[in-house]
């Protein structure tokens, strides 16, 4: 019986550097093909970005700026996202790959998800949680980042904070980005994605199962330059997104100083200042106490096997039927939680919704 198909859903603006690094290095770690949304194809180089997708084979690239949005654009980026990897799943399901993977993942995120760890999962209502391996930040890296935190166990943090790495012994303080993970389902469970998790048409949680080879490598605030890129970025994308309790005095803080009016080269010094101040870590001492994962994400999880089947992707019919999807109504799709927008209605067709009301 043949692996199962691997499907990524991303909604992404980002350098044409990042997003070739999130598309081979998701494709080294086990993903058979990606559906990218650009969510501003008119902005900075992203044309160069569309160009570089369009021309990859496992890729299948949608421009969804407003020409995408039936009406209003929604204002929140989550939203945004969940609404397409949800449309993404559907459409899969119409197209009868029930029993493929999909997850929904972010652009500086890499997934280590192999064969063998989905094959192994259970038939019936499951999916997988990914669990976190984020890079540790220093000012600069000599090519892309190798050294990654882990989930620590309690004396471990306590040791880090008697050393004054941490401010508390807790996880949440130790990293600097989520630390739920990111979820995937199969294409055909009545289930939906979520930011980080899975639910029922209800919203309660879908069941999920972790294990070895299941990972997530997330190149989160890396480095100084990549620190300011990204907070400069996700200030320019609309309201505020979604962040845990607490970060969000962080959020807070830098929206502010970004909105502030400085010029340029101001606040990129107090960015900088912040950076060096809050988010700095002294890697060193981390590695040599262990608590590190030293790997790179984007080296195959195996060598390519020249005599392997390749996967069979309908990428021609995908492509078609999500452009067939342009400027319908996508409030249906989105399942995840908004702190400014109300809950959208249920939806009224689609494969997915029939796949999730049939008794």
């Amino acid at each position: 019986m043949p692996d199962p198909l691997v499907f990524l859903a991303s909604t992404v603006m980002d350098s044409p550097e990042h997003v070739r690094r999130y598309v081979e290095g998701n494709l080294a770690g086990g993903v058979d093909h990606l559906v990218v949304f650009l969510d501003k194809p008119s902005g900075p180089r992203q044309d160069e970005v569309a160009d570089y997708l369009d021309g990859h084979p496992a890729v299948t690239c949608v421009r969804a700026g407003s020409g995408w949005w039936a009406g209003a654009r929604p204002k929140e980026l989550n939203e945004r996202q969940c609404i397409n990897a949800n449309i993404t799943k559907d459409v899969l399901a119409g197209l009868g790959l029930e029993d493929a993977w999909i997850f929904h993942v972010d652009g500086d995120e890499v997934v280590r998800a192999g064969a063998a760890a989905l094959a192994g999962r259970p038939p019936g209502p499951s999916g997988v949680r990914l669990s976190v391996r984020e890079a540790v930040s220093r000012r600069t890296w000599d090519g892309e980042p190798t050294l990654f935190k882990r989930e620590l166990p309690e004396a471990d943090l306590r040791l880090l904070e008697g050393l004054g790495l941490v401010a508390e012994p807790t996880n949440q303080s130790y990293f600097r980005g989520h630390l739920m993970g990111k979820s995937g389902v199969r294409v055909g469970e009545r289930a939906w994605l979520t930011l980080h998790k899975v639910v029922a048409e209800d919203g309660t949680p879908w069941p999920l199962h972790e294990g070895e080879g299941l990972e997530l490598f997330h190149y989160e605030s890396y480095s100084a330059e990549e620190f300011i890129r990204k907070w400069t970025s996700m200030v320019a994308s609309g309201p505020e997104a979604n962040y845990r309790a607490d970060r969000q005095p962080v959020a807070r803080t830098l929206r502010v100083l970004i909105n502030r009016g400085l010029e340029p080269e101001a606040l990129e010094r107090q960015l900088l200042r912040y950076y060096e101040r809050f988010v700095e870590e002294e890697v060193e001492a981390l590695r040599d106490l262990g608590v590190l994962v030293e790997t790179d994400p984007l080296v195959p999880l195996t060598p390519a096997d020249p005599a392997a089947p390749a996967a069979v992707v309908p990428t021609a019919d995908l492509a078609a039927a999500l452009k067939g999807r342009r400027r319908t109504d996508k409030r249906g799709f989105f399942k995840g939680t908004s702190a400014v927008a109300p809950r959208p209605p249920k939806p009224t067709g689609g494969r997915l919704a029939r796949l999730v009301r049939r008794p």
